[in-house]
């Protein structure tokens, strides 16, 4: 029997499945480390190794010339990684020898997920996802593994101006406006459908600070959604009818459907007739039919609802005049630090795209304590920057080749909309603004 030290598998006939082109025999083997598979050819006498496929999505194939993967082998190998039945079939041979080992099926389940979420390349082309959890479970993983000259961590700390938060004598300072950038944590789905709340501690997800002055002009402004709606008629009597059939099921939906009808008849004494008319019409696509005999229309019943919340926008503009060689070099890194951390993050592989990173902003008083007589702020992402190299009207620099002047401004938007509890119940009466 083929087996490999190191590795799952074997060439053992429940192992084994057929191409159906020219119906012969492959198994593979994964290396318990690293992910790796190893596709073979069933062979009598002696097994030939077809290929591995490395993380990179490629395969490095056998090419011994008294025994190397010929078309045939190349071909099926190709096919079966795109298809996904590379992916299942090492899958399946991973977790019964797991299960064979004494796992449960529950520990075998993950520790097969894992093992092969390590294998970047096996993901290549075009796998078939059964669920939600699957998708997620690729780009968490290795697959999702950052392109290299990526920044996940290690942003640095900046303050500008270098004085911003000195005391003076009588121990007044200065309020300032602090940028926390955190890692984008993506939500989950719930088993009840709703979505789960991200992480809010910002000392454990921060990977790095600004800390600006205040600017000019700052402002908030919060917003929802109303719109008219109607509800004629025969619009409460589907729904009437509907909300039956969910409920109860077809034959009680019917039934209702049924009743509705008694009532117009038993309800409505001289007005069945044209009320009959309006549902008749209406479900004939013939909304007019009324109009047309009488000159009159169903109430239409209108009003303005509520049709949901909306995403608050802050714009930031500041002026950066470095005074000195430090100050400078301070206000290079904040640039950078902005720009690169607003921007999309590629994968090893170019095969997905992830979030960038995200902002925790925060007005602060000059006791470095959140500012109460300002708003509060929601989790953000920055949506647009733009940098002024000569705000100043010309180009202008010191003798390094620094500009005298830059201008950076800034779009943020809240991932979340701003809800009645976020504020909470103060009691008694609340004595700052909150969002």
């Amino acid at each position: 029997m083929t087996t490999k030290t190191g590795y799952y598998g074997s060439d053992a006939k429940t192992n084994r499945f057929i191409d159906p082109k020219t119906n012969e025999a492959y198994f593979t083997l994964v290396n318990k480390k690293t992910g790796e598979v190893e596709l073979y050819n069933e062979e009598f006498g002696a097994d030939k190794r077809v290929g591995t496929l490395g993380e990179n999505g490629k395969w490095e194939y056998n090419k011994n010339w008294w025994g190397g993967a010929n078309g045939n082998d190349r071909a099926f190998a190709e096919k079966i990684q795109k298809d996904g039945t590379l992916k299942k079939q090492a899958s399946k041979i991973v977790k019964k020898q797991l299960v064979d080992e004494g796992k449960t099926v529950a520990e075998a389940n993950k520790e097969t997920k894992d093992l092969i979420n390590q294998n970047e390349g096996i993901f290549t082309g075009d796998p078939k996802l059964t669920k939600l959890d699957d998708a997620a479970s690729i780009v968490n993983g290795k697959a999702g593994k950052a392109a290299q000259g990526t920044r996940e961590a290690g942003f640095g700390a900046f303050v500008f101006p270098s004085t911003l938060r000195h005391k003076t004598v009588d121990g007044s300072g200065q309020d300032f406006l602090k940028f926390d950038m955190m890692k984008y944590e993506p939500k989950k789905m719930t088993k009840n459908f709703s979505m789960s709340k991200r992480s809010t501690d910002i000392d454990k997800r921060s990977i790095g600070s600004v800390i600006l002055p205040i600017p000019g002009g700052i402002q908030d402004g919060q917003a929802v959604t109303w719109g008219g709606q109607t509800m004629s008629p025969l619009d409460m009597a589907l729904a009437n009818v509907a909300l039956t059939t969910v409920g109860e099921g077809p034959g009680a939906g019917v039934s209702k459907a049924g009743d509705l009808a008694k009532d117009i008849s038993k309800n409505f004494g001289a007005n069945k007739d044209a009320l009959a008319a309006v549902i008749a019409g209406m479900a004939s696509g013939g909304q007019q039919l009324l109009t047309r005999t009488t000159g009159a229309i169903a109430n239409p019943n209108m009003e303005l609802l509520f049709g949901g919340p909306s995403l608050r926008t802050f714009s930031f503009q500041f002026l950066l005049a470095p005074r000195d060689k430090e100050e400078a070099m301070t206000v290079i890194q904040i640039l950078r630090f902005f720009k690169q951390g607003m921007a999309p993050i590629r994968t090893k592989s170019r095969l997905f795209m992830k979030s960038p990173h995200t902002f925790k902003l925060s007005y602060r008083n000059s006791s470095g304590q959140p500012h109460k007589y300002l708003n509060k702020f929601k989790e953000c992402a920055l949506q647009s920057l733009g940098v002024d190299y000569a705000p100043n009207g010309q180009y202008s620099t010191y003798e390094d080749g620094v500009m005298t002047a830059y201008q950076m401004t800034m779009t943020y938007s809240e991932l979340n909309p701003i809800y009645n509890d976020d504020y909470g119940k103060d009691t008694p009466l609340p004595q700052e603004i909150g969002f």
